[in-house]
């Protein structure tokens, strides 16, 4: 799949999770959208569209997780999308209002609600 480290592995299957709403195993376009709001990112809709196509390889209409990882890992998103750890950990805990480790249903809708007002 990949030749990232095992705990940056770890960290995409968080996020993944995280962001994967109904519990599927796949991203639909809205949760990938969803997902690069949370990390600060304005993306347009067709920036979204793009990178939503360039991500689902197999052509099945959502992401799975190593598709995920392919993307975040190739050389198009190091242009367009600087991931850093850090950020994402602080994007995270102001998500994680309680410090539980855990991001509540309650507390993404308060966050994108938020989020959605700017």
């Amino acid at each position: 799949m990949s030749r990232l480290p095992e705990d940056q592995l770890k960290q995409f299957q968080e996020i993944f999770n995280r962001f994967d709403l109904d519990k599927d195993g796949s991203l639909t376009h809205l949760e990938v959208a969803a997902l690069l709001r949370s990390l600060g990112l304005k993306p347009s809709g067709d920036q979204i569209h793009k990178l939503f196509n360039h991500m689902d390889s197999d052509g099945s209409g959502t992401v799975e997780f190593d598709e995920l990882v392919n993307a975040m890992s190739s050389q198009m998103m190091t242009e367009d999308i600087l991931m850093n750890q850090h950020q994402l950990l602080e994007i995270f805990k102001s998500f994680d209002r309680d410090g539980s480790g855990f991001i509540t249903p309650a507390e993404l809708a308060k966050s994108m609600t938020k989020w959605a007002s700017r």
